[in-house]
């Protein structure tokens, strides 16, 4: 299954680059805030940011990688640990782990493995494309 990861690659390409993700791990896409949605490219970056699953971070570039013997399943297991160890109330968010996951599904699809993405809201742009094991 394609996945987003974290990665370095082409940070700093842009002045308002910025990761503290661990380099790899899984991402999602948390909804910009109303400063963002006013301005993704201000003060605020949860409008062109991806989010760790397992470090809480922030990066401005994702990768497209393959995992074998990655099911949707495991996506939604790795997005409900993630949510769980936040303290997040399933209660509080407008959409459910499944609907997460069919978007980061649906973003990653049309991208080959090895790009590296970037994010303005809700649009996604290839910001390069390098091997498979970005």
């Amino acid at each position: 299954m394609k996945v987003l990861v974290a990665t370095r690659a082409t940070q700093g390409a842009r002045a308002r680059d910025f990761t503290d993700c661990i380099n790899g791990e899984l991402v999602w896409v948390i909804d910009p805030c109303p400063t963002s949605l006013r301005n993704p490219n201000g003060r605020c970056g949860c409008g062109r940011s991806f989010t760790g699953m397992s470090s809480d971070g922030s990066t401005t570039t994702a990768a497209v990688r393959e995992i074998a013997d990655f099911s949707r399943a495991d996506y939604e297991s790795a997005l409900s640990a993630c949510f769980d160890a936040k303290g997040w109330c399933p209660c509080c968010s407008s959409r459910t782990v499944a609907e997460y996951v069919d978007d980061l599904i649906a973003i990653a699809a049309p991208w080959p493995v090895g790009a590296v993405i970037g994010r303005r809201l809700d649009e996604f742009s290839l910001r390069a494309q390098l091997g498979p094991a970005t």
